[in-house]
């Protein structure tokens, strides 16, 4: 198994408790990886992590707006081009928690 389809197991079990902010484990890697690994190359990794993720069936993604989940109406193969635009195209580190994984 790669490092993401394991990441992506760790973090479906938490999915089970609540809604997993694509920012924590944006957080999580920099801080394990170090100040060399750059915005590119963590954004990928976690857009690689949420595709894993996405192919499951049960697992969302979209954004939480007034305290309420609110999903991408989009399919996974679509949400995971969405994710790619939008991560890639950051020139700074993703913090904002309002995207977020759920399952359901």
């Amino acid at each position: 198994m790669s490092q993401q389809s394991d990441i992506a197991d760790v973090i479906y079990e938490e999915l089970s408790r609540a809604p997993f902010p694509l920012a924590r484990l944006v957080r999580e890697l920099h801080a394990k990886w170090g100040a060399g690994h750059q915005v590119p190359s963590v954004h990928g990794f976690v857009r690689e992590v949420a595709t894993c993720l996405l192919y499951r069936g049960d697992v969302q993604v979209g954004d939480v707006e007034g305290g309420r989940y609110v999903p991408w109406q989009v399919e996974p193969e679509d949400a995971d081009g969405r994710i790619d635009n939008e991560l890639m195209a950051m020139t700074a580190f993703l913090n904002d928690e309002a995207r977020s994984l759920v399952s359901g």
